[in-house]
């Protein structure tokens, strides 16, 4: 049963209070004392609520934690806490005591700290089959200016700072409404957009958020995917070379001024030894690779596919995309690259970072360095997508 919403009073103040869903059975017959046992009243003090909790753009459901075995939740000043562990499939232990999931905590003013992280709104555990699960269902605007410093920096040109927001608005209305009927709308991580609670949100950000209210992308009346990057070394990959299926705006164009990032290009040498355990612990099940060479490569210059053979003369077929998830993201850092043999080394020598599609981040701050506005750096990298105020 859900309860409705209470608020308690104490002497000149008024505390936030946390509810539990899927408690409280009954409407407190024969349990009234341990009801409020476990509805956690926490004193004032708390970070003032964000100045963009009241607008129009709804709410959106984030996934910030997942497959956990426990989760802390607790006041600003950690005086008064609630220990989440599960226990068995739908159960979890609540500082002790036997509770029954979904469990959802709300505050009347303030953030709720999660394992350390300030959130705003509510944030809802659930479980997951592999663990426990925590959504914070936020305010759109509050969301956007919450992960704009873990995406970018509001240190960059207020133009490209700017096109962020409107491109993680888009995406996130995207999701939105693509996953209405599930727990949660967009990951909190680099397989969503980078989300931590609102440590991070600056009055930049907010400004940001409030000259751009309510602005996205659209094609043919509906909200645009604007997936980005980092770095599109140069030139944007089309999506449809990247996942199979693609849309007309998420097409290759020029990056020109991708070459402003400090790691525009790079370079890994691995040893063959080193590449066959790598190899074998992703199960290709190989000896030590003799050749890896490219067979099928992009218009724009990425590896679509490659073969790698070994010194038994197996020859084995990977993606690019693939070769990136076994040797590592953060080490090849996208599929522009060609690969040299020296000696027992290989070298892979690329450009970019990212899978290149849609924006790239680097090439946008280029961009509004030469003085382009968002509009128009929003306009080349989404080319046919129209920008319109949908709140």
């Amino acid at each position: 049963m859900t309860i409705g919403r209470h608020t308690f009073k104490a002497p000149q103040r008024v505390a936030a209070l946390f509810e539990f869903t899927g408690f409280l059975k009954g409407m407190f017959p024969c349990g009234l004392k341990q009801a409020v046992l476990f509805l956690l009243l926490f004193v004032s003090g708390c970070a003032a609520a964000s100045p963009l909790e009241a607008s129009s753009g709804g709410k959106i459901r984030v996934l910030i934690v997942k497959s956990a075995l426990s989760i802390t939740i607790n006041n600003e000043d950690g005086s008064r806490n609630f220990q989440a562990s599960r226990t068995s499939a739908g159960h979890v232990s609540v500082n002790g005591e036997e509770r029954e999931l979904p469990l959802r905590f709300f505050p009347d003013t303030g953030h709720i700290y999660l394992n350390g992280k300030p959130y705003g709104g509510m944030v809802a555990i659930y479980d997951d089959k592999t663990g426990l699960m925590a959504v914070n269902e936020i305010s759109l605007e509050t969301y956007i200016a919450g992960i704009i410093n873990h995406e970018i920096s509001t240190r960059w040109p207020e133009q490209v700072v700017k096109s962020q927001v409107v491109v993680a608005r888009t995406y996130a209305v995207y999701q939105r409404r693509k996953h209405e009927k599930e727990f949660y709308d967009v990951e909190g991580s680099v397989m969503g957009q980078v989300y931590k609670g609102v440590a991070a949100m600056d009055d930049i950000a907010v400004r940001a958020v409030k000259d751009t209210g309510g602005e996205i992308l659209v094609y043919d009346g509906e909200p645009a995917l604007t997936v980005y990057h980092s770095n599109a070394g140069g030139v944007t990959e089309s999506s449809v070379d990247v996942w199979k299926s693609g849309q007309p705006y998420l097409k290759s164009v020029e990056s020109p001024f991708d070459a402003i990032s400090p790691q525009f290009a790079w370079e890994i040498t691995l040893k063959a030894g080193a590449l066959k355990e790598i190899f074998n612990s992703s199960g290709l099940n190989i000896s030590e690779p003799e050749e890896i060479y490219p067979e099928n490569v992009s218009p724009s210059g990425r590896v679509k596919t490659l073969f790698i053979r070994d010194r038994d003369g197996r020859l084995i077929e990977i993606s690019g995309e693939n070769m990136r998830k076994t040797i590592g993201y953060s080490a090849l850092k996208s599929t522009m690259f060609n690969v040299s043999r020296f000696g027992d080394e290989f070298v892979f020598k690329g450009k970019g970072s990212g899978h290149g599609v849609g924006l790239s981040q680097w090439g946008a701050r280029g961009m509004a360095e030469k003085g382009y506005s968002y509009k128009e750096i929003l306009r080349h990298y989404y080319p046919g997508t129209r920008l319109v105020r949908a709140y």
